[in-house]
Order: C-alpha cells, then sequence, then structure tokens
C-alpha cells in the first residue's frame, strides 16, 4: 500500500480530530506572527510530553504475574535517563539555531519563557489532547497495556528521526528564505501529515486480526509444544490438556514475558497455535 493510500484510508473522525488539534499552531502563524521558531521548538516540547506519556504507558498496564513488575520498574527509568538527555541535546540544538533569545538563554529558562505566552501554552495543550486520544484509540482498539515495554521505549526515537530531521531542514530554509508565510504554513501542514501518517499506520497495526501460521512457525510449534506440558527450571509439568496448559501459571509468566520484551509477533505465534489446538480437542475446526 502507497503512503497516499494508506493515508487515504484514515477514519474521518481521527483525520478530524488530528486537524482539529493542530489548528491553533496554523492560528499562530496566521494569526500571531509566529516564526519558525516557534513551530520547532513547540514541535519539540510535544515530544517531551509524548516522552512522559510513554512512561506512563509503561507503567499502566494488565500484571497478571509479579515478574510483569520488574521490566517496567527498570526499563521505565532508564527510558526517562535517555530520552530526557536525548531531548535535552535535541532541544539545546533548537534553542541555540533557531532561538532569538538575549544573553545566550539555556533550555531551561526557554521552555519557561516561551510558555509564559498564552497562545503558545493553549498550543501545546492541544497537542497533549491529541496525544492523549492517540493513547485512548490504541486502548480501545488493542486492549490497555496491550503495547509491549520495548515498543514504547523505541517508538517516540523513530517519531523525533523521521518528522524532526525533515522539520529542522524546512527551519533552516526557511530561515534562507527570509519566512515567507506560505512556508510557515507548508510547516504546519508536513506536521498534519505526519500525525496523519503516524495515525493510520498505527490504527493499521492495532486491526491486523488475521494471522496464520507459516509452515515453519507451525513446525516450530509443533516441536515446542507436541504435548500440553512446559518445562520450567528443568522440572516438567504435563497438563491433561492444552486448555488447562494455556490457564497455568507456567504458561501465563511465559506470555507475560514475551509481551514484556516485546515479541509480539512471536505472542501471535503462540496464542494463535494454541487457540489452534484447543479448538482441535473441542472437536472444532482449527481455521
Amino acid at each position: 500500500m502507497s503512503l497516499i493510500e494508506r493515508i487515504r484510508d484514515v477514519p474521518p473522525r481521527d483525520l478530524l480530530i488530528i486537524c482539529g488539534f493542530n489548528l491553533l499552531p496554523l492560528c499562530g502563524v496566521l494569526l500571531w506572527d509566529w516564526h519558525s521558531f516557534d513551530l520547532i521548538f513547540l514541535y519539540w516540547m510535544e515530544n517531551v510530553v509524548i516522552g512522559i506519556l510513554m512512561i506512563l504507558r509503561m507503567v499502566a498496564r494488565r500484571y497478571d504475574s509479579p515478574i510483569e513488575f520488574v521490566f517496567p520498574l527498570f526499563l521505565a527509568p532508564f527510558f526517562a535517563l535517555h530520552y530526557g538527555a536525548f531531548c535535552w541535546g535535541h532541544g539545546s540544538f533548537v534553542v541555540s539555531l533557531f532561538g532569538d533569545f538575549s544573553n545566550g538563554v539555556e533550555l531551561a529558562a526557554a521552555v519557561l519563557e516561551v510558555l509564559a505566552e498564552p497562545a503558545m501554552l493553549a498550543a501545546l495543550g492541544s497537542l497533549v489532547f491529541l496525544q492523549l486520544f492517540d493513547w485512548q484509540r490504541d486502548i480501545a482498539k488493542r486492549g490497555f497495556g496491550a503495547v509491549s515495554v520495548k515498543e514504547l521505549m523505541v517508538a517516540p526515537y523513530r517519531r523525533i528521526v523521521v518528522l524532526h530531521l525533515t522539520i529542522i531542514a524546512s527551519g533552516f530554509l526557511l530561515g534562507i528564505l527570509e519566512e515567507p508565510l506560505a512556508g510557515l504554513l507548508l510547516l504546519v501542514v508536513l506536521k498534519i501529515f505526519f500525525d496523519v501518517w503516524h495515525f493510520e499506520q498505527d490504527r493499521q497495526l492495532a486491526e491486523e486480526e488475521d494471522f496464520e501460521l507459516s509452515p515453519d512457525q507451525l513446525q516450530k510449534m509443533r516441536e515446542m509444544y507436541s504435548e500440553p506440558k512446559v518445562t520450567v527450571n528443568g522440572k516438567e509439568r504435563r497438563f491433561a490438556s492444552f486448555a488447562e496448559m494455556k490457564q497455568s501459571k507456567e504458561m501465563k509468566m511465559a506470555i507475560s514475558l514475551i509481551r514484556l520484551i516485546g515479541g509480539k509477533r512471536e505472542l501471535k505465534v503462540i496464542e494463535t497455535y494454541l487457540a489452534m489446538k484447543i479448538a482441535e480437542e473441542q472437536g472444532q475446526p482449527s481455521g
């Protein structure tokens, strides 16, 4: 599917919400004499908000076993430090290149000065609501806490690399061209375009319901689970059926670890295979 086709498939409601929450930056350009720095710095602050929400999403999830607490409690602080340092360097770069502050204002002071403007604060608030809507939409499609910690850790970096390299390059070009109005509007449209693409990509991932085991995957599962039994620490435990095995604490712990580590496809393979074996046990077609 091409990029244009992907964007064309965005539900009208999502399209309206994305465009609606991006209206304030558009008003900033048209009504409040915003320049390229205002837009770039606003979008940088949105990255900080996304990082905070990712930390919340790492810890706000369903915990089926005590082992599931370990990964979020370790990885959330690690992500906070690593992503925080990354954003600090990114923000300092934006301030030094595009900012128009006297006396070499530091990043923290620049944030306070920018947010002292009600229009900028309102624009940031609108983008915060956009990210909260994205989280709510993900919960509705995938379920609460369904996204692995690993996925959440890498998602903001992909956003920065794709979107902000483009925006910063555009900022340089606008500076050379003395920031024409059409160029600033194009920067806002570029951001909206990226948000639409990002939302549609996530929606399609969440709606990938049809899944069939490949011959290699099926063979691997048969080798691992030819019978309803699991081995933990060298000790084998047998079950009366695959349905019983699926509900066992050993299997739930294994599935919890796979979900946390980020083996989304591996988890889907195991769940599909178990569903197939349970269907066979119950005399139903396995699909």
